[in-house]
C-alpha cells in the first residue's frame, strides 16, 4: 500500500490537478498515457522521485487534451516519419506555451521533467556519428525548448547540438531553417503546426534535390556557423514583452563567402591559389604553381612561430625537380553520403528508429516501470462519466418521488430549525419576558428576558454512492427491482436536501454505464440542480461491485470541498470486488476526518464500515436514508 495519508495520496492530488486543468484523470494500473480525453497515471509512493515527473506529465497531457485537435494530429500519423516527428516537436512546444498562459505555475511543473531527464542522462545532445535525421530533430527539440519555452537548463545541450548540426549540414541550410522556425511562436492551432511541419519537409526535399555543393573545411564551417548562430539566436530571442523579434526569414540568406568556396582543380593536377592577404593585411602573390626555380616567399610581418616563418626548401643541386602533387582538402574527398545534401537525403529517408524519440515517452515508460513495484492491476481512482439526462423527462422522474421528497423536505427543514434554536437563556434586557422566572422578582432576580442562541446552519457535503451491480436486479417483496427503489430513494433524499442552506449533495452510481470497474457514473455533482438532473437516475444494473474505486472517487471529491463536515454514504447489496482495497480507503477516510456510513441491503456491512445500517429489503431503504439525513443535519 503506497498511500499513508489521504491528503497526499496520488489519486487526491491528481484529482485536484485534473479539475484545475479541466481534464479527466484515472490513477492506478500500469500505464501513463492519454487518449485525448482521459489521462492515465500509475499510483506512486509519496516519497518517489518520480512524483514530480508524474505531475509534469499530467500537465503536458492536460495541455494536449485542452489544446490539441486530435483529428488533425492523427491525420499526420499517416505521413512520413520525419513529418510526424516534426509535428510532435512543434505541437509540444505550442501546447506547453498555451497552458502556461492559462496556468503560469505549470512552467515550473514542466521544467521538473526536463531536470529529471538531464539528471538521469536521458536528454543528451546528438553526436556527430548519429544518423542525420536524429541530429536534425534532436537539435530542433533542444533549441526550441530552450529559446521558445525558456527552459534554460537546456542551454548547453542546445548549443552543443547546434554545433553538431552545422558540421552535418550546410551553413546556409541551417540559417534558412532558423528563419523558418521563427514562426513557431505564432502557431495558434494544431492545423497550423501541421502546416508548418509540412512546409519544413517540402523545403528540405527541395534542398536535397538542389545541386550539391562541397562543404567547407571544419574551421570555416565553425567560424561561419558561430556568426550565423549568433544572428539566429538574436532573431529568436523574445523581447521583454514575450514577443519574438523580427529575425531572418526563409529568403534572407547570405551568399556564401569566398572562403567557403572550393575552386575547381585544373588539368595540371593543382588548384590555382588566388592572391590572399596575410594576418597583417599585406598582399601576397599567388603561388608559383610548383616552379622549383621560383624564389621562395617568406611571410612578411608575421610571427606565428617556426612553422609559419620557415622558408621553402631549396632543391638539391643536380636533382630533377619533383612534380607538384596536389594537396586535397579533407572535405573534397568526402563520401557522397557525407556531403550536406547527402546527409539531408538520409534524413528525409529516415525510419522511425533514426529520429529523436518523443520527449515524454521516456517519462511514460519510467512511470509505467515504477508501477511494477505495486500490483499493476490495482486501480485507485476511476474516471467519472456524465450520466445522460433528457431535460424533457426530468419532470416525470421528479413526479415519481414528489410525495416522498416533499414529506422528507418538510420534516428535515423542521429539524434544522429546531436544532438551530437552543433553549433560550436569561438576560437583564430584551423584548421577550420569561414567564417562568417572574416569580423570582420578589427575590431580587432581574434576569427576566429571553436571550435566544442560534446554532449555525449545517455546513456539510454529502456524497451518496449507489451500487448498481447485477445483483441489484433482484425484486423486492413489492415486486419492484431493488435498483429502482435505491435510485428513487437517492433522488428523494437529494431533492429534500437541496433547498436546505449549507448542505451540498452529490450522487454517483457504480460501476460505469457499461459495467466497467474503471468508471463511475455521475448522476449529480455538487452545485448542480437536482431537478434538472432527475432523469439521470434512470439507470440499470450492470457489472460487479467495485466499491473501493467508488469510495476513492467520493473521497477525492469531498477532499476538495470547503465544507468542514464531509460524509460518504454507500448503498450496496454485496461483497466488494476487492476487500483489501476497500479497507484501505476507508481507513484513510477516517484518518482524514471523512465520515463514512454503509447501508447494506440484505447484506451486513458492519465488518467494513464503522457506522452501518442493515435493511432486509430495498423497500426499507427510504426510511433508512431519512434517518441518515436527520443525523446529518442535527449531529456535530
Amino acid at each position: 500500500m503506497y498511500t499513508h495519508t489521504l491528503k497526499h495520496a496520488m489519486p487526491i492530488v491528481a484529482t485536484a490537478l485534473g479539475r484545475r486543468f479541466g481534464v479527466q484523470v484515472q490513477v492506478g494500473g500500469a500505464q501513463a498515457a492519454t487518449d485525448g480525453h482521459t489521462i492515465w497515471l500509475p499510483d506512486l509512493p509519496a516519497a518517489s522521485e518520480l512524483r514530480p515527473v508524474a505531475w509534469g506529465l499530467l500537465a503536458h497531457e492536460a495541455s494536449h487534451v485542452r489544446h490539441t485537435d486530435m483529428a488533425v494530429f492523427e491525420a499526420v500519423q499517416a505521413q512520413s516519419p520525419l513529418r510526424r516527428t516534426l509535428l510532435n516537436i512543434l505541437e509540444d512546444i505550442r501546447i506547453e506555451w498555451a497552458i502556461r498562459q492559462d496556468y503560469p505555475g505549470t512552467e515550473t511543473t514542466l521544467a521538473r521533467v526536463i531536470d529529471w531527464m538531464q539528471a538521469t542522462g536521458q536528454l543528451q545532445p546528438p553526436a556527430t556519428e548519429d544518423h542525420p535525421a536524429r541530429i536534425l530533430t534532436a537539435t530542433l527539440l533542444l533549441r526550441l525548448r530552450h529559446q521558445v519555452l525558456g527552459q534554460t537548463a537546456l542551454a548547453a545541450a542546445a548549443h552543443e547540438a547546434e554545433q553538431v548540426l552545422r558540421q552535418t549540414f550546410s551553413a546556409s541550410l541551417v540559417h534558412r531553417l532558423w528563419g523558418l522556425l521563427t514562426e513557431v511562436r505564432r502557431l495558434g492551432s494544431t492545423a497550423e503546426a501541421a502546416a508548418l511541419a509540412e512546409r519544413l519537409e517540402q523545403w528540405l526535399n527541395a534542398e536535397a534535390t538542389s545541386p550539391d555543393t562541397t562543404p567547407s573545411t571544419a574551421s570555416e564551417r565553425g567560424a561561419e556557423g558561430e556568426a550565423e548562430a549568433n544572428g539566429a539566436a538574436s532573431a529568436e530571442t523574445p523581447d521583454a514583452d514575450g514577443s519574438p523579434r523580427d529575425g531572418a526569414g526563409a529568403d534572407d540568406v547570405h551568399p556564401p563567402t569566398a572562403s567557403s568556396q572550393t575552386p575547381e582543380v585544373e588539368e595540371g593536377g593543382q588548384a590555382p591559389r588566388p592572391a590572399t592577404t596575410d594576418e597583417t593585411g599585406a598582399a601576397q602573390a599567388p603561388d608559383s604553381g610548383g616552379d622549383p626555380n621560383a624564389a621562395p616567399q617568406a611571410a612578411a610581418g608575421t610571427d606565428d612561430g617556426p612553422e609559419s616563418n620557415a622558408p621553402n626548401p631549396e632543391p638539391e643541386v643536380g636533382a630533377a625537380p619533383e612534380a607538384a602533387t596536389p594537396v586535397a582538402d579533407s572535405a573534397s574527398v568526402l563520401d557522397p553520403s557525407e556531403t550536406p545534401n547527402g546527409a539531408l537525403r538520409q534524413a528525409l529517408a529516415a525510419g522511425e528508429d533514426d529520429l529523436a524519440g518523443d520527449l515524454f515517452a521516456q517519462a511514460r515508460q519510467a512511470l509505467a516501470e515504477a508501477a511494477g513495484a505495486d500490483d499493476p492491476e490495482t486501480l485507485r481512482l476511476p474516471v467519472g462519466e456524465e450520466a445522460f439526462s433528457d431535460p424533457h423527462l426530468n419532470h416525470l422522474a421528479c413526479q415519481r418521488v414528489a410525495a416522498t421528497s416533499r414529506a422528507l423536505a418538510t420534516r428535515l427543514q423542521g429539524l434544522v430549525q429546531a436544532s438551530r434554536m437552543d433553549r433560550p437563556g436569561a438576560t437583564w434586557q430584551g423584548r421577550t419576558l420569561l414567564s417562568r422566572r417572574l416569580h423570582r422578582v420578589g427575590l431580587g432576580e432581574t434576569r427576566l428576558f429571553a436571550r435566544p442562541h442560534r446554532r449555525p446552519a449545517p455546513n456539510t457535503a454529502l456524497h451518496l454512492l449507489v451500487d448498481l451491480s447485477g445483483s441489484m436486479n433482484r425484486r423486492t417483496e413489492a415486486g419492484r427491482p431493488s435498483f429502482q427503489v435505491a435510485l428513487e430513494a437517492a433522488l428523494a433524499v437529494a431533492l429534500a436536501l437541496e433547498p436546505i442552506p449549507g448542505v451540498s449533495v452529490a450522487v454517483t452510481a457504480f460501476p460505469g454505464q457499461q459495467g466497467e470497474d474503471t468508471r463511475v457514473s455521475r448522476l449529480i455533482r455538487h452545485g448542480q440542480s437536482v431537478r434538472r438532473r432527475a432523469d439521470a437516475f434512470d439507470q440499470g444494473p450492470r457489472g460487479g461491485t467495485p466499491l473501493a474505486q467508488a469510495l476513492w472517487y467520493a473521497a477525492a471529491d469531498l477532499s476538495l470541498r470547503p465544507e468542514p463536515r464531509r460524509l460518504i454514504l454507500a448503498m450496496t447489496d454485496g461483497d466488494p470486488n476487492d476487500r483489501a482495497a476497500a479497507h484501505e480507503i476507508l481507513a484513510l477516510c477516517r484518518d482524514q476526518g471523512l465520515e463514512t456510513i454503509g447501508v447494506g441491503i440484505a447484506y451486513d456491512v458492519s465488518w467494513l464500515f464503522p457506522v452501518s445500517l442493515r435493511i432486509q429489503d430495498a423497500g426499507d431503504l427510504q426510511q433508512a436514508l431519512f434517518g441518515v439525513a436527520e443525523r446529518l443535519l442535527i449531529s456535530g
